[in-house]
């Protein structure tokens, strides 16, 4: 099955796939994605709080809220381009875990958390100021090679 959704799945592609390679397909900066994770607003993004900002974007993607992405849930205007849907395959590839051609609640939610780990410097569960900068950084001088 082919999946197309709308263009909000560049933000869930980001947040759940790898970093650098979001980065090099040109997507939102992915320290800033992190930061709008931070939903209680104190400086600290929680794996709880990346969770729940997965889930909340989770049910922006489900448009007809049948508790799976796939190709329903595209609207007419916002269709992906082929590069979009090349991100969108990879998306389900790396989340789809049972392979029926669908995002369910539960892959999207919990699925793995390439970004998030990689910003989580000492693996506490939490990412920090510091972390989240160091996390830039680390974005900056790779997007320079």
């Amino acid at each position: 099955m082919k999946l197309i959704l709308p263009t909000a799945i560049t933000i869930a592609a980001t947040l759940c796939l790898a970093p650098v390679q979001a980065q090099a397909q040109g997507q939102r900066d992915p320290g800033q994605l992190l930061e709008r994770s931070d939903l209680d607003g104190d400086g600290q993004i929680t794996r709880a709080e990346y969770t729940e900002a997965r889930s909340r974007l989770f049910e922006r993607l489900d448009r007809n809220k049948d508790g799976v992405i796939n190709k329903d849930d595209a609207g007419k205007r916002r269709l992906l381009r082929r590069s979009g849907g090349e991100q969108l395959q990879e998306l389900a590839a790396h989340m789809d875990t049972d392979g029926d051609g669908r995002v369910t609640r539960k892959e999207f939610v919990n699925g793995p958390t390439p970004m998030f780990d990689h910003a989580d410097g000492n693996n506490n569960g939490v990412i920090d100021s510091r972390e989240l900068a160091t996390f830039r950084e680390t974005l900056a001088a790779r997007r320079t090679r």
